[in-house]
């Protein structure tokens, strides 16, 4: 591993940081491209890999439950590698497979790709290392992609394994890259690559819709679970983007305007996966789902309309759901939302910039219980001088709202966050910590921001769900999603982990 990285020809001014130049242009204007009809040779290879994760916020328990989703990233890359002439593209979603690092190996060795991209997030940085080791085993070009690289770009290639770094919209970088190498040409240059050599700063989100539904063929569909969603099942994307600056949450380039999908894509999509798959239920993955109001009603009556019999749920907000939009949800299919509640303290929800309150709560979750939806809220414990009484006010606030599912996360201030800086200027966590973590210099988990912040989760679990008032919402459940056996073992397991410290909250 080298000492030192210098990178070169940087378009940008001194100092910049990777996700902001300018300087850099597409690859595209500056070549001969081949014709997009002819059909390219290059083997490429998008990996998946498992986390590896000291850096998890979810608790044990939960996370080894939770299931294994698909990766509408990769998926939607595949897809415009193929439509750009690459058919030699394969998807490897090492979760799914159960594949550890030598049987990813194995894998590649077998395909031999030419190029290899690898997703990660920061928290699942070893995983991809791995992945990307096992890559370059091969002979292969590596290129780190991923929520990761918009704070990290550069850094990354202090790892002989990785050759590129993709900042931004993945979809147009790979194609860009895989156009290059199979012309045999220099890759620097290209908009939102990183190299050893050349930074091009962001390269800036696309339209879904201009790219096409994602690949499914060729992953193993049948492996796919959650324990919130009956077999088969799917998730999609039909928006992109965000204007809310809660202060846990990190925003990549990508993010930072909001991309939509037409109601007649979004049903089209939803009607084949019902037809090819069998779809029984569909996740929907948007930042915000409900953030354009007049499109959701529109893909509401479209459903209806084309008489689609497919249940569906999607995350939002809890001000962004007024009693009509649930009413049109509800008969269109919509039987959970997933609300990001994350608090029950009025104090650490405007630390939180929520820009909620318990009153909107309330209000939003009951109204969708009377619509007929379901309700899903997320939470935040531990955060940085949470006291005993607020937490309480999060456990009392979970158990009183008409939830029939909730999540409890340990705060943990992800890189690029306002988080983060509070919690550095508070002396609560290193500043250089996640910096010396893509160094792969710490083996040890980021400090919680509350020392029993993991004990606070478990609390929180064993409150919400070993109450006689969940019986029924977990054997309906049960019945609905088929998930059993996950559903016993992670409320069994939950009982079993009584250590005591209930007592202390």
């Amino acid at each position: 591993m080298p000492k030192q990285l210098v990178v070169l020809n940087n378009p940008k001014a001194t100092g910049a940081s990777c996700g902001t130049g300018t300087g850099a242009t597409a690859a595209g204007p500056d070549r001969a491209r081949t014709p997009r009809w002819r059909k390219r040779n290059l083997r490429i290879a998008l990996v998946r890999h498992h986390d590896l994760c000291l850096n998890t916020r979810q608790i044990s328990q939960i996370q080894r439950r939770a299931g294994v989703l698909p990766h509408l990233g990769l998926g939607y890359i595949h897809t415009a590698l193929k439509s750009a002439g690459f058919h030699n593209v394969i998807q490897v979603d090492t979760p799914a497979l159960g594949l550890d690092g030598e049987g990813l190996r194995k894998l590649l060795a077998d395909f031999q790709p030419d190029l290899v991209g690898v997703s990660t997030t920061t928290p699942g940085l070893p995983g991809a290392l791995e992945a990307a080791a096992a890559a370059k085993s091969t002979g292969a070009k590596v290129i780190l992609g991923g929520p990761h690289t918009e704070v990290y770009a550069a850094e990354n290639l202090y790892h002989d394994s990785i050759d590129y770094v993709g900042v931004g919209e993945g979809i147009t970088i790979m194609v860009d890259l895989a156009e290059a190498l199979e012309q045999g040409e220099d890759p620097d240059g290209i908009r939102g690559l990183v190299s050893r050599t050349f930074d091009g700063g962001a390269a800036p989100m696309v339209n879904l819709e201009d790219v096409g539904w994602p690949e499914r063929e060729g992953l193993p569909m049948d492996r796919y679970y959650s324990i919130m969603a009956p077999r088969p099942f799917a998730t999609m994307i039909s928006s992109r983007g965000c204007p809310f600056k809660c202060s846990f949450c990190f925003k990549q380039a990508v993010d930072k305007k909001s991309m939509y999908r037409s109601p007649e894509d979004v049903v089209g999509e939803m009607t084949l996966l019902r037809d090819r798959y069998g779809t029984r239920e569909i996740m929907f993955y948007d930042d915000v789902f409900t953030l354009h109001r007049g499109r959701v009603y529109e893909i509401c009556e479209l459903i209806r309309s084309t008489g689609l019999k497919v249940r569906w749920e999607a995350p939002t907000r809890v001000d962004l759901v007024p009693d009509k939009l649930l009413n049109a949800m509800a008969g269109a299919g919509c039987k959970r939302l997933r609300f990001g509640i994350e608090h029950g303290d009025s104090e650490i929800l405007q630390r939180m910039n929520k820009e909620s309150n318990v009153g909107k709560i309330e209000k939003a979750v009951t109204s969708a219980f009377e619509a007929g939806i379901k309700g899903f809220g997320y939470f935040i414990v531990g955060w940085l001088g949470e006291t005993r009484q607020q937490l309480q006010a999060t456990v009392d606030l979970a158990c009183r709202l008409p939830l029939d599912y909730a999540s409890f996360y340990t705060a943990t201030p992800l890189p690029g966050t306002p988080l983060h800086t509070e919690c550095v200027e508070a002396g609560a966590i290193p500043a250089d910590y996640w910096d010396r973590f893509v160094r792969g210099e710490f083996s040890e988990r980021l400090n919680h921001l509350v020392p029993d912040a993991e004990a606070r989760a478990r609390y929180a679990y064993r409150s919400f769900f070993l109450r006689w008032q969940m019986a029924k919402p977990l054997l309906g459940h049960a019945v609905t999603t088929g998930q059993w056996r996950n559903t016993a073992s992670g409320v069994i397991s939950l009982a079993k982990s009584n250590n005591n410290t209930d007592r202390d909250f």
